[in-house]
């Protein structure tokens, strides 16, 4: 069997990454620019981030990088409990913890390869229907236990038994170890295999076997083990550069980990390497951008993130931050739609019920956004160039499709319906009748923040110029945590979302598939990963081309014609790709330069997540 390097057969993502000023009250960190070189930096960034292409670099001077400082890191939301990667329901907050307390099996390379990162070597069957990869030797979780074969197949199969993750894992079939080695078994052939489980993936982290068992929501315990678990799911045991320490909930809360001196790539791991250089790192809650830019400002935080493009576009000529941007393997913004109705024949024939009904209680029935004139409707009546404009401050691309620019599987013209108020209309009128409400009503549910009511505030009022009287909006705003919970369930109409950020298109399979599409009915809970319900026989085989034929040429063509499908079926109403802007103190140095042990250098972001093992502070001091 032949040693096999993976790596994605997509072109070069859209990257974006520019430190827009650094600086500070010290003369000794404070860096001096020519107005040319900046005037020349900006219209490059300017240009380049138009065309989804690289829009510069960290220009900062080098520095040897030092040991010492606690971080503290403002992040837009809390994740439902618990971390655990088979139970939580993990957005970027949530993964950017998961990336401080462990490491993923594999890592995303700068060009959009997939490099191995715990693992070693990886290769396939020749048939592709198995993969087999050797971890490597020495690493320890932080309570001792070794990161063997056995232990990877621990985590997989908690990930592979759970109903929240077990149906983006159920195309494998089997996971086996022997040592060191892992071999995972697959239904149908797999062009990447185990590439989707990297660090864009909450099932790519490891963690203890010893720990996971303690847990009661452990899917692998039997009634007595559950009965006797009394773990903490919170207190995340991991191979990682820090250790946890501690976590309280909620808005202003506090997830705080601690440098930990046997991290595998330190000093006394099996690399002998200096990482991590920080000795705390903390992470708190600050809902509201306003909130988390003042903490900024006044010295709460150390760095933020945000995907809110008009304060991004504050910080660009703020000459007292350091501000980096990217779009790279990015989301795209969108109003998601619950299209749950009829039957769906390929989940039921799993179940041995071929007439498995999508919504058996009607819940959805009164919901236009079922029908697909009410969802042209929708969407010829946004104008998402002035959404651009007014919400993202002019910096942020309109979407399309699911796939930004630079990515594989983006066209410049998807089929989306564009921006026109007589054929919305027109559309309509035969959603009036399709649907048989006069008014319309639509019920819209976004996030508990002003930028996403502002933002929803703004999309109504356009349906507002465009129908008048024959809609009715009512808009609900959720808390994030509860946001993805009411999605995973179904219990929405419309909702304000942000997904769909991958290395691969492959890796994005279980959003749009009718296998991972449950019905809505709170009588028999279930957790769908296709949050929208719909089935679409042609997106099933425009899917399966990108999962399971090797041939780049292949791949490229069906990823193109998953886009044209949401364009024709109108599966969503796309707003903007997501633009990512990270804001730190001029002290925090090295915030994206990671890489593997080998020296490969690792993509900088990925949609919106970043490693924090390489982070340091100057004088080891990030608060100065």
């Amino acid at each position: 069997m032949a040693k096999t390097f993976i790596k994605t057969f997509a072109v070069l993502f859209a990257f974006s990454l520019i430190a827009a000023a650094c600086g500070g009250d010290s003369d000794e960190t404070a860096i001096e620019n020519e107005p040319e070189a900046v005037e020349e930096e900006v219209t490059q960034v300017e240009e380049d981030r138009e065309q989804g292409d690289a829009t510069g670099e960290d220009t900062r001077d080098d520095m040897t990088a030092v040991h010492g400082g606690r971080l503290v890191y403002g992040v837009e939301a809390d994740t439902s409990n618990p971390f655990v990667p088979y139970a939580a329901s993990c957005a970027i907050s949530c993964r950017m913890i998961l990336r401080t307390v462990s490491d993923a099996l594999f890592i995303t390379g700068t060009e959009g390869n997939i490099v191995p990162h715990l693992v070693e070597t990886v290769a396939p069957a020749a048939d592709f229907k198995s993969w087999t990869m050797s971890v490597r030797d020495g690493i320890k979780f932080h309570d001792g236990t070794p990161l063997d074969g056995a232990a990877v197949a621990y985590n997989l199969n908690t990930c592979r038994m759970s109903p929240l993750t077990g149906p983006a894992l159920s195309h494998i079939s089997d996971v086996t170890s022997d040592g060191q080695s892992v071999t995972i078994s697959y239904t149908f052939p797999e062009a990447l295999g185990p590439a989707s489980l990297n660090s864009s993936t909450q099932c790519g982290f490891m963690f203890s076997p010893t720990w996971l068992q303690t847990l009661a929501s452990n899917p692998l315990l039997n009634d007595e083990q559950r009965a006797a678990a009394t773990g903490n799911p919170t207190a995340l045991v991991g191979v990682g550069a820090f250790t946890f320490e501690s976590y309280t909930p909620g808005n202003g809360n506090s997830f705080i980990a601690t440098r930990n001196a046997d991290y595998w790539r330190g000093e006394n791991g099996i690399t002998g390497e200096e990482l991590p250089y920080l000795d705390e790192i903390e992470f708190v809650v600050s809902v509201d951008i306003q909130g988390r830019s003042n903490g900024l400002k006044g010295g709460q935080f150390d760095i933020i993130h945000t995907s809110n493009a008009d304060e991004i576009k504050k910080y660009e000529d703020n000459e007292n931050y350091v501000l980096l941007q990217a779009n790279d393997y990015g989301e795209t913004s969108m109003y998601m739609l619950n299209a749950a109705q009829g039957t769906n024949p390929y989940l039921g024939t799993l179940r041995g019920d071929p007439e498995l009904a999508m919504d058996p209680l009607g819940m959805n029935s009164v919901n236009p956004m079922i029908h697909l004139s009410c969802r042209k409707a929708a969407a010829h009546s946004v104008d998402t160039q002035r959404l651009a404009d007014e919400r993202g401050a002019g910096i942020v691309k309109p979407a399309n499709g699911p796939f930004p620019p630079g990515s594989m599987g983006y066209l410049e013209d998807t089929g989306y319906p564009k921006f026109d108020i007589a054929m919305a209309r027109a559309e309509m009128e035969q959603c009036k009748i399709d649907s048989g409400q006069d008014p319309v009503t639509v019920g819209v549910t976004i996030g508990q923040d002003p930028f996403s009511a502002e933002t929803a505030d703004l999309v109504v009022s356009m349906m507002d110029d465009a129908f008048g009287e024959d809609i009715s909006v009512v808009v609900t705003p959720i808390e994030q945590g509860q946001l993805i919970g009411l999605a995973l369930a179904g219990a929405y109409h419309v909702m304000g979302w942000r997904n769909f950020g991958g290395v691969d298109p492959s890796e994005l399979w279980y959003w749009w598939s009718a296998y991972t599409a449950s019905p809505v009915n709170p009588t028999v809970p279930e957790l769908a990963l296709n949050f929208g319900r719909f089935i679409d026989p042609e997106m099933e085989t425009a899917m399966q081309g990108v999962r399971f034929n090797p041939d780049p040429a292949v791949r490229e063509a069906s990823a193109e014609e998953v886009s044209r499908l949401f364009g024709k079926n109108v599966w969503n109403l796309w707003t903007t790709w997501t633009l990512w802007g990270l804001i730190s103190s001029p002290r925090v140095m090295d915030i994206t330069t990671f890489t593997t042990p080998e020296g490969t250098m690792t993509a900088p972001v990925v949609a919106g997540k970043h490693s924090v093992q390489q982070i340091w502070c100057q004088d080891g001091n990030c608060q100065g």
